[in-house]
Order: C-alpha cells, then structure tokens, then sequence
C-alpha cells in the first residue's frame, strides 16, 4: 500500500507546484551569463555498451586534477524494467571526464569508462548523488541496488565508496537512508540527504502538504529534519553545509550548534533547486527546475521536455546571478546538475543524454 501512495503523493505534489518558469529572468536577474549559442551539447559514449549514456544527474570536480566525476543511469528506463518484472533493471556507472576534453570546442562527443563495475555491488550499479574526498582520493555516492523480493524488485539505497583513479577498489557498503538523496564527504566525516522522513503512506503525505520533515543525516541517524525536500547538499565549510530545500525554493545554510545542525540562513531562488555545487570562488552553482509540472510530465510519463535554469548564489551575501535559462527546454531537458569552472558552465540532466557544455569565452 506504502508506495502506490508514495508515488500517487510524489505526482499529486509535483502537479501542483507552483512554476516559477512565468517569471520573466531578463527583468529580474538580466541576461544570463550564458546564453544558449555560447552552448552545445556533448555526447558521452559508454565504452563497455557503446550506448550513449543518459541520465548524468549529479557531479563532482576535481579542480587539481582537470576533472569532473558523473553518476549516471537511466532512471526511467529502470523503473519500467523494475515494474514489468523484467531479468534485471539496466545498470548505470560513475565517470570521469578531462576538463580540458570537455571545453574543446572540437569535442562532440567523449568515449567513457565506468571506474568500477556493476557486478562489483550486489543488486547492480546504479549511482544516485556524488561527492570527491580529495584527501582519499575517493568517490563516495548512494547506490540504488535493486534486488528479488518475490516476483517483485525492491530498490534498497546504500552509501558506497570507490577509487577515484581507477583502482580496484570498492567499499563496503553502508547503511543510508531510505529515502537518502545526496552526500558529501571529505577525509573526515559523510552526510546524506534525506528527501523525505518516511517511505510509505508518510511519503505521499508529505509531497501532498509540503511537510518539512526531510534534511540531513549522518551515520548515526538524522541531524536536521525541517526542509521540504531536502536534495542536493555542499560542503561550505568544516562546519557548514548548504542544502537544497527543492520544495521551498532556496538554498539553506546550515552550520552546526549544540542542538546539531540549525538553519543559519537561506536563500531565495527562482526555480526548485536540485543538485549543489562548489566552485573554485566559494560560490554555489545551483540546477533549477522552473516547473515542476513540466518535470513531472517528462520524468514520470515521458511527455514533453522539462526546462532548465542554472543560478550562481552568493552564500555570503545570498546574491543570486542567472547563469544558464533554457525556458523551453530547446537546448537542454531538465538540468540537475551543473558547475562552473574558469573554462566555463557544464550541466547534466536526469533525463537527457550527455552534457550540456558552455564556454566562458565564446
């Protein structure tokens, strides 16, 4: 019963949210720092299938070693197989990508290898956020591994760790959340997001009333539970988080306290927030959808595209600054992902394929 109503709750909310896509951002924000010619899409081709890969939602930079970290599989296509009971849902794979490659404007497509396999996890490879520890020299995301329950599939999250380099190397998996979302981690400490605080009917009423009862845990449970929708998240600081509250539209700032982690401030933004980055200036870089209808429609019934705006925000002084706005979603679907380096802006997208890639001197 739990998740036909988490699901029926999920759509329900997600049709009624409000759109900021009516604003007009020109007005508000001015022109975007990049406009749609200065972009192109790039194609990432999966050496081991030869199939391009599709669903890049989230990503991570190594700024001293020239590269940029993806998770990616094809949501959609593994729900379908999940729910029509089929041999095993398809796999996805975590990569990496040479900046320099990225931003040549000769490059149209890059050929890429996973670091580590799917029949290196039980119950598959499929990789859910994404955070790098530098220090380590590791990955750390939340894989969905989906396993037999029955004649049905059952997807069981665990946080797992590999190679950065391409080690042979995979970490025990641990215990994540049910509804964990995002991480970060660094040499000394892991926290995930959790989009909801439960995963049945709980679910589907708090999509419904916009309950504030998801956040961020650590390995010892919950240590911030008022954020509707809590999804993206980004290290600020040792004792600094920023958060995407997608359902509240804004950013939260949270620092820690006796109490655990306390709302220190917000901000405002134009669009639902989804996945959080850190550049190299300290600003966050931020994947907006401004309509969650559209994202809906896109995301769970394959119906039309879903626009895609990217914001630079100021977490010290909460400005917020229009990077990338594709209201139409002409040039690129439903962005989730983004970050922005000196060479310029690039985006992924749960639901297209590649990259979006914008160079900051075209």
């Amino acid at each position: 019963m739990g998740k036909p109503l988490h699901k029926a709750g999920l759509t329900v909310a997600l049709l009624l949210g409000a759109c900021a896509g009516g604003e007009d951002m020109n007005e508000t924000y001015g022109p975007p720092r990049y406009a749609l010619e200065d972009c192109r899409r790039v194609a990432l081709i999966d050496f081991e299938s030869g199939d391009p890969v599709r669903g890049a939602e989230d990503m991570a930079l190594d700024l001293e070693g020239g590269r940029l970290f993806i998770s990616a599989y094809d949501r959609r296509a593994v729900k379908k197989a999940a729910r029509r009971n089929r041999e095993a849902p398809p796999h996805g794979g975590v990569y990496a990508v040479s900046l320099d490659t990225l931003f040549d404007p000769q490059t149209d497509n890059v050929t890429v290898s996973s670091l580590a396999a799917p029949n290196d996890f039980a119950g598959g490879l499929r990789p859910h956020g994404l955070s790098y520890d530098a220090k380590n020299q590791e990955l750390v995301f939340i894989n969905r591994s989906y396993r037999r329950d029955g004649r049905r599939w059952r997807m069981t999250p665990h946080l797992r760790r590999i190679g950065a380099n391409g080690e042979m190397f995979v970490g025990a998996p641990a215990p994540a959340h049910c509804a964990a979302n995002d991480v970060a981690a660094d040499d000394s400490k892991v926290v995930t997001t959790f989009d909801h605080a439960s995963c049945g009917i709980g679910a589907g009423l708090e999509n419904v009333f916009r309950l504030k009862r998801s956040g961020v845990a650590d390995e010892d449970g919950p240590v911030f539970s008022k954020a509707a929708y809590a999804n993206g998240i980004a290290r600020l600081a040792e004792d600094e988080l920023a958060v995407a509250a997608t359902r509240e539209s804004a950013i939260l700032l949270l620092k820690n306290s006796d109490d655990g982690l306390v709302e220190g401030g917000r901000i405002a933004l134009p669009g639902r927030p989804d996945n959080l980055t850190v550049a190299e200036n300290g600003m966050l870089v931020a994947a907006l959808h401004p309509s969650l209808s559209k994202l809906a429609a896109a995301r769970k019934f394959g119906f039309g595209k879903a626009p895609s705006r990217i914001v630079e925000a100021d977490p010290r002084t909460g400005a917020v600054t229009l990077l990338f706005d594709d209201p139409q979603a002409a040039l690129f679907s439903a962005a989730t992902a983004a970050a922005e380096t000196e060479n310029g802006l690039v985006a992924g997208s749960v639901l297209d394929e590649g990259l979006l890639v914008c160079r900051a001197d075209a």
